[in-house]
């Protein structure tokens, strides 16, 4: 049987489309290509989150570094008492801090302490913590009314009987140009 007239234009248009037209080949280019930027910029934000969650897992560990290191000090120096706030004379760096309010650094008329820094900062064991280039550790000691701890109104220290210590802990970034407060950690001690 001998192929029909019509037949042959039919034929011919199928081989004509055979292929993809330019537009078709533009419009695949350009979903494809949104999809790969969207994946990109979902990686970002996956680092960007990662880098923030080992920051601040850093800084919670330096912290508590802090609080570890206090925790089973008394409030006060052991052979003078509450006679003297701050660093006891001899006691010229961590290595010697024996009582808390040593953490208060030097202290004021006022009753005001300065507070000390660590950078780098340090362990519990007041060895200085490696390969922390950037961090460092900032401890205060406030006394507070005991009817209002979380109060910013201090009082000078040693006249009540609680006691708020607060460890702030920062990074400064190679490329920042200060440092940032990336924790702090607070809790009260009470006088017995």
């Amino acid at each position: 049987m001998a192929p029909s007239p019509v037949s042959a234009p039919v034929a011919a248009e199928r081989c004509r489309r055979a292929g993809f037209t330019l537009i078709e080949s533009a419009l695949a280019t350009v979903i494809i290509a949104t999809g790969v930027l969207s994946i990109l910029a979902a990686q970002q934000a996956y680092h960007r989150k990662n880098d923030w969650a080992q920051r601040t897992a850093t800084a919670v560990l330096l912290a508590n570094e802090l609080r570890e290191l206090t925790l089973t000090l008394p409030l006060h120096d052991p052979i003078s008492g509450a006679a003297h706030l701050g660093p006891e004379t001899g006691e010229s760096g961590i290595a010697d801090y024996d009582d808390l309010d040593d953490f208060a650094g030097s202290v004021d008329a006022q009753g005001c302490g300065a507070g000390i820094s660590f950078n780098p900062p340090i362990n519990a064991l007041r060895q200085t913590v490696a390969n922390l280039v950037g961090w460092s550790q900032r401890i205060t000691i406030d006394n507070v009314l005991d009817d209002n701890i979380s109060s910013t109104f201090t009082q000078p220290l040693g006249s009540t009987h609680m006691w708020r210590v607060r460890v702030t802990v920062m990074y400064q970034s190679p490329q920042g140009a200060e440092p940032h407060v990336i924790t702090d950690l607070v809790w009260v001690v009470t006088q017995p």
